[in-house]
C-alpha cells in the first residue's frame, strides 16, 4: 500500500513538472543534513533532517541513504519508502505551487546500532513553483556511534581505590580537565576554586572513591552559566551510612582578573603558619601563647580591589579554634575560604613549651660557648703560627741581608785593591 502511494505520488510530480514544460534547470539550490548529535552512544538515538537553503521547492523525490549495520531506522514519516539502506520520500505542493517550501523538508529518526563512524547521504531532484528542475548540490553528514575515551575516563579506569572499609566515603582522587583548580587536593578539604573563560561551557570531573564499591555522583558541571557555579561530588559509603560532599565553586567569567580571589601574603603576628604560605594551599594551622586573646591576621589580597573579612579571629578559647579568611572578588560575587586551625595552649602546655623553650635556649648557649672556645683555640693556634711565620721571616731576612753585605764588601775590596795589583805587575 506504502509503496502504492509513493507511485502515485512519483507520478504527480512528474505531471506537474511536464506541466511546466521543463526545458532547463534554474537557480542552484543546497540540499543538506543536519544531525542533531555528532556523537552518540549505542541504543541512542538521533534525528536527522533535510534541508533546502539558497531556493524553494514546490515539489521533490530524493532517497536519503544511511549504514544499516550501524543504525536502524525507527520513524514513521508519511510517503517514505524504506529498502534496505535506502529511504525514498516524495512530496509535492497540493496548491500547485502557491505554497513552495525551503529550510527543513523533512525528519528522520535512527537508533544507533554499533560502534563506528558513519555517512549519511542524499540524491534525487527538486523542481520549483513552474516546474522547473532545481539545479541542486547535495551535502552529507557523518555521526559517531561510540563516543572515545578521555584522558580522565582512561585514567579512571586504572585508577582504582585501595580501601576497601564498607563505611569509608572519602575521595582518592579528584581531577578536572581543565587547569587551575586550587588548592592542591586532598581528601579531608571538601572546597574547591576555579576560574575558566566564558568559552568553557562543561568541565569534565574525575572522582575516584578510596573505597571501589562506594557509589559517586557529580552534578553541576555541564552547562555551566556565566558567573559562579557549583560542582558537587558526593561519594556514598558502600554501606549507604556516609556520605561526603566534595564542592568545586567554578566561576566563568570573561574577566579573569576581577575574579581573583588569591591572597598574596597570609601571616599571623608573633607566629609562624604551617605550611608557609602558597597560593595553593587554603588550609594552614598555627600556635599561640594562652596569654594570647585575638589574632592578628594580615591577608593582602593580588587583586587589590578584592574584600578581604577575617572570621573567629578574636577571644580565642584554650584549645582548638577555626580562623576563616573569606576573600571576595573585584566581581562581587566570586569568593575563596582560607582556613587557620589555631591551637591555644592551656596552663599546662605553656609550661610545658615555655620549659622545652628555656631547654632549647641553654643548648644554644652551650652550643655557642662550645663555639667560642674552639674558635679561641683556633685564633690561638693561627696567632702562634703567625708568630712563627714571622720570626721564620725574620731569620731569613737577616741571612738574606748578611749574604749581601758580605758581597759588597768583597766587591769593594776587588775594586780597592785592584790598581794597586795592576802597578805591581808592571
Amino acid at each position: 500500500m506504502l509503496k502504492r502511494k509513493v507511485i502515485i505520488t512519483t507520478m504527480l510530480i512528474i505531471l506537474i513538472c511536464s506541466i511546466g514544460t521543463i526545458c532547463c534547470a534554474t537557480q542552484t539550490g543546497t540540499v543538506y543534513l543536519e544531525s542533531n548529535q555528532d556523537t552518540v552512544e549505542k541504543g541512542d538515538e538521533i534525528e536527522v533532517t533535510v534541508n533546502l537553503r539558497d531556493n524553494e521547492t514546490a515539489a521533490f523525490d530524493f532517497s536519503l541513504y544511511f549504514d544499516e549495520t550501524k543504525w536502524e531506522y525507527v520513524s514513521d514519516v508519511e510517503n517514505t519508502n524504506v529498502e534496505n539502506n535506502r529511504i525514498i520520500h516524495v512530496w509535492y505542493d497540493e496548491t500547485g505551487g502557491k505554497s513552495p517550501r525551503q529550510g527543513q523538508l523533512a525528519k528522520f529518526k535512527f537508533k544507533a546500532k554499533d560502534n563506528g563512524l558513519s555517512t549519511f547521504s542524499i540524491d534525487g531532484e527538486f523542481y520549483n513553483a513552474s516546474g522547473q528542475l532545481i539545479e541542486t548540490n547535495f551535502e552529507e553528514v557523518q555521526v559517531k556511534v561510540g563516543k572515545e575515551n578521555t584522558v580522565l575516563q582512561i585514567q579512571s579506569e586504572e585508577e582504582q581505590g585501595t580501601n576497601s572499609q564498607a563505611g569509608n566515603s572519602y575521595l582518592q582522587a579528584l581531577r578536572l580537565d581543565v587547569e587551575g583548580i586550587n588548592p592542591t587536593f586532598d581528601k579531608d578539604t571538601y572546597e574547591y576554586y576555579i576560574t575558566v573563560p566564558t568559552d568553557v561551557k562543561e568541565i569534565e570531573v574525575l572522582a575516584v572513591s578510596e573505597n571501589p564499591n562506594a557509589s559517586i555522583n557529580i552534578s553541576g558541571n555541564t552547562g555551566l552559566k556565566e558567573g559562579l557555579n557549583t560542582i558537587k561530588v558526593s561519594v556514598t559509603s558502600e554501606d549507604g551510612k556516609s556520605e561526603k560532599v566534595y564542592n568545586i565553586y567554578v566561576t566563568r567569567t570573561a574577566n579573569l582578573e576581577a575574579a581573583n580571589t588569591n591572597l598574596e601574603i597570609l601571616a599571623v603576628e608573633n607566629a609562624l603558619i604551617t605550611p608557609p604560605f602558597d597560593v595553593s594551599e587554603t588550609r594552614y594551622t598555627t600556635e599561640v601563647s594562652k596569654n594570647t586573646e585575638n589574632l592578628n591576621i594580615f591577608a593582602v589580597p593580588e587583586n587589590e580591589n578584592a574584600k578581604v573579612e577575617i572570621e573567629g579571629g578574636a577571644n580565642l578559647k584554650e584549645g582548638d579554634n577555626l580562623v576563616t579568611v573569606v576573600v571576595t572578588a573585584a566581581n562581587g560575587f566570586s569568593t575563596k575560604k582560607y582556613q587557620v586551625e589555631v591551637h591555644k595552649r592551656t596552663e599546662e602546655e605553656q609550661t610545658q613549651y615555655e620549659q622545652e623553650q628555656s631547654e632549647q635556649a641553654e643548648k644554644l648557649k652551650e652550643a655557642y660557648e662550645i663555639e667560642e672556645l674552639s674558635s679561641g683555640a683556633e685564633e690561638q693556634g693561627e696567632e702562634k703560627e703567625n708568630k712563627e711565620a714571622v720570626n721564620n721571616n725574620i731569620i731569613w731576612f737577616g741571612i738574606i741581608l748578611g749574604g749581601i753585605l758580605i758581597i759588597c764588601g768583597v766587591v769593594f775590596w776587588y775594586f780597592k785593591h785592584k790598581k794597586a795589583i795592576h802597578n805591581n805587575k808592571k
